[in-house]
């Protein structure tokens, strides 16, 4: 609707601005703030704008009104300390460090930002600009020390926890397998799960009622994306003995073999500059202990991710030979396949060969 209005008047009509400013205050309302602020700045309300931009964390058009508002250095520097706050909650360090040096005139914040973010180089760079080599002693290899024993931490941690989910993984495998052989429980028609016929049959029938009533009131039962992920993530459990504890593991495992893929990186960056300050020891010790780490897992990936693992694991075949949990698991399965996000569970990851995140001088 006010699209469409602001058409029909010119640009620099009064109707225009009062059309763009009730525009900028609706996108407020639905919290769309960059947009409203593009709105609020184009009619020339730099003062709503800078508001807009400031709810939106846009700093670089937050410091573009200010300097149209022509604000004293006073306040630039009260707005660059009240944005570069919100940068380090939202995990922008970087960018707040640069507000912090360039508008509010506060190199030390700044670089505590940065080394906060883990950003040495950067905050190395700042130290020797402003002649602050203290800085080294007191802030700079302290930061660097925790880093490395953060991450050595991790590193365990994590690699005890694939360890585990891998281990037990082969146990549900194998339990799963002799549970279809017939090796631990079975005459489903004639045992003591003979009921769960009855039920998966109502699970099934309740499934397909469900289907059709949110068909024809899909506006009622409508679920946001967010909500529906949040149903995918307790579809799996971890817990033992659960119908999906395999799939559960896979999605684990898969989880933690990105998370190490993505920590190269990071980890190239510590490495340098531990090397730099001469930590050789501490540096060779995090690449033994990443690069040990992902060699166990690029041989692991193979043994956990099977051929055929998505027919086998995630659509149990209802007969004889199926367990009171495969058959229950099997009526809580999507109809007409899984969703992108449950696809991708079975797909086997793939670590990125070509980073060079290893030094040589060690």
């Amino acid at each position: 609707m006010y699209s469409e209005a602001l058409k029909i008047f010119p640009v620099n009509s009064q109707e225009y601005k009062d059309i763009s400013i009730a525009y900028g205050e609706y996108l407020n309302e639905k919290q769309y703030y960059e947009q409203a602020g593009l709105i609020f700045a184009r009619c020339g309300e730099c003062e709503k704008a800078l508001g807009a931009f400031l709810l939106c964390s846009s700093w670089q058009q937050v410091f573009c009104m200010a300097a149209q508002l022509h604000y004293t250095e006073d306040k630039v520097v009260s707005i660059a300390r009240t944005i570069a706050g919100k940068l380090m909650e939202q995990r922008r360090y970087s960018e707040a460090a640069l507000v912090l040096e360039q508008y509010a005139k506060d190199y030390e914040e700044a670089i505590t930002s940065l080394l906060d973010g883990a950003g040495w180089e950067e905050s190395l760079r700042l130290i020797y600009k402003y002649s602050r080599t203290d800085i080294l002693e007191t802030n700079l290899k302290p930061s660097i020390l925790e880093a490395h024993s953060n991450h050595m931490a991790f590193l365990d941690a994590q690699k005890t926890l694939f360890i585990r989910h891998k281990s037990r993984l082969a146990v549900v495998r194998e339990n799963k397998e002799k549970e279809q052989e017939g090796f631990l429980d079975e005459e489903m028609a004639d045992g003591p799960n003979a009921d769960l016929y009855s039920e998966a049959s109502s699970l099934q029938s309740a499934s397909g009622m469900s289907s059709k009533y949110s068909h024809s009131n899909s506006r009622i039962s409508a679920r946001s994306s967010k909500n529906r992920r949040k149903a995918e993530r307790k579809r799996y459990s971890l817990k033992e003995g659960s119908p999906l504890e395999d799939v559960a593991l896979l999605e684990a495992l898969g989880e933690i073999i990105s998370t190490l893929d993505k920590l190269t990186g990071e980890v190239h960056r510590l490495l340098k500059i531990l090397v730099l300050f001469g930590y050789d020891i501490l540096a060779s010790e995090l690449q033994q202990a990443l690069d040990e780490t992902l060699q166990l897992v690029e041989k692991s990936i193979p043994e956990i991710w099977l051929p055929d693992l998505k027919n086998a694991a995630v659509y149990p075949v209802l007969g004889p030979h199926s367990t009171a949990n495969s058959i229950t698991a099997s009526f809580q399965q999507p109809r007409n396949g899984g969703t992108p996000q449950q696809e991708e569970i079975f797909v086997p990851p793939k670590l990125k060969k070509n980073v060079k995140w290893k030094l040589n001088i060690l």
